[in-house]
């Protein structure tokens, strides 16, 4: 029988990979492995692996977005100018794509026709977001639309951190729809999304 032969990689991108991924996942593995397993650590200690996997998941997202940016700017040469250059709304946009409606316990995010290009546009939005959520002091169901929604790779990884932090900090529930769309995680209109928001307080008020 043939053994399977090793594969062998460029040196430049065996030392990226191990640069930007496989040393900072060990560091993050490690430390929670010891906050999992350490029971007795005092809390200074307890802090510093804190402070180790926190470092160790900056490294990991740079790495993430900075392939991702390399991978979509490949396939940008190949692919039809003018296709992913759409501009971001201006920031002031913002503020008019939030609306809240306290008698259903609602909040609505306009996210439609949205291009994220960088996490700096990501950290734009979301601040915004985030600002006025805060202002209000409570939770809300947020119904968010994301019908023509663009997040470029470079965009990836931050848009999934600053959604699940909205998401655990301020939200009873987030339901997602798109015009058209069908799935669990994304309903094909906006009186469909209402209707299961209108379930799930139902469903807790019965809790």
């Amino acid at each position: 029988m043939t053994e399977p032969s090793n594969p062998t990689y460029p040196p430049a991108l065996s030392t990226r990979v191990e640069e930007d991924f496989i040393a900072p996942l060990t560091a993050v593995r490690g430390a929670l492995e010891i906050l999992r397993d350490v029971t007795d650590l005092a809390p200074a200690e307890q802090r510093r692996f804190v402070e180790t996997a926190l470092r160790g998941c900056a490294r990991l997202e740079r790495g993430v977005e900075e392939l991702a940016s390399s991978v979509y700017q490949a396939a940008r040469r190949d692919s039809v100018p003018g296709s992913g250059d759409e501009a971001p709304p201006d920031g002031h946009d913002y503020e008019a794509r939030i609306h809240f409606d306290p008698a259903r316990d609602v909040v609505e995010i306009d996210f439609s026709g949205l291009v994220f290009p960088d996490s700096t546009t990501v950290d734009a939005f979301y601040d915004v977001v985030e600002r006025r959520l805060a202002a209000t002091g409570r939770r809300w169901y947020i119904l968010a639309n994301h019908e023509n929604v663009a997040v470029w790779p470079e965009a990836w990884v931050a848009s999934a951190h600053r959604a699940k932090r909205v998401s655990v900090t301020y939200a009873l529930a987030t339901v997602r729809f798109a015009v058209g769309a069908a799935g669990d995680d994304m309903l094909p209109s906006r009186e469909a999304a209402l209707i299961q928001i209108e379930g799930l307080k139902r469903a807790a008020d019965g809790a």
